[in-house]
């Protein structure tokens, strides 16, 4: 169970999603989707799962967490973080740090550019759910009302 906070750290950025290449044979992910990894993104991906293994020592998170992620840039290149946390979450359960990517009920992202640096830090803490604000569900039921009454 965790009760307090985990950090790990890479020392590259890892690839995005969008760097599969989709195709008509060989590998399935879940959704029966066809595609292939390109040799150097696999080494990559491989590669995070292997330095955050390296250092894990506890048990496997099986509980809703908070993911706060920093990605440190060398350059200012167009990066899409959603992606690249697509496959920072694959790598966190490849390494047994999470059971499953579906436990990260709040994620931050922040990339920040430092010229010929890189690397992202990962903090991971239990998540504390909090009361939606009756006020918020009201307005939604009033929107949602609005556009299906168009």
């Amino acid at each position: 169970m965790l009760k307090k906070g985990r950090k790990y750290l890479l020392s590259f950025i890892p690839p995005s999603k969008a760097n599969r290449v989709k195709i008509n044979v060989r590998a399935f992910t879940k959704s029966g989707k066809r595609y292939i990894v390109p040799k150097d993104v696999s080494l990559k991906i491989n590669k995070a799962i292997w330095e955050l293994q390296q250092q894990h020592s506890e048990d496997t998170i099986s509980q809703p967490v908070e993911v706060s992620i920093l990605f440190i840039l060398p350059d200012r290149r167009r990066r899409d973080l959603d992606n690249i946390m697509k496959t920072l979450g694959d790598c966190l359960v490849y390494a047994g740090i999470l059971e499953d990517d579906n436990l990260i009920y709040k994620q931050t992202l922040e990339k920040r550019v430092v010229k010929g640096k890189e690397g992202v830090v990962i903090n991971i803490k239990p998540y504390r759910e909090k009361q939606i604000d009756q006020d918020i569900l009201q307005e939604l039921d009033k929107f949602r009302e609005k556009v299906n009454g168009i």
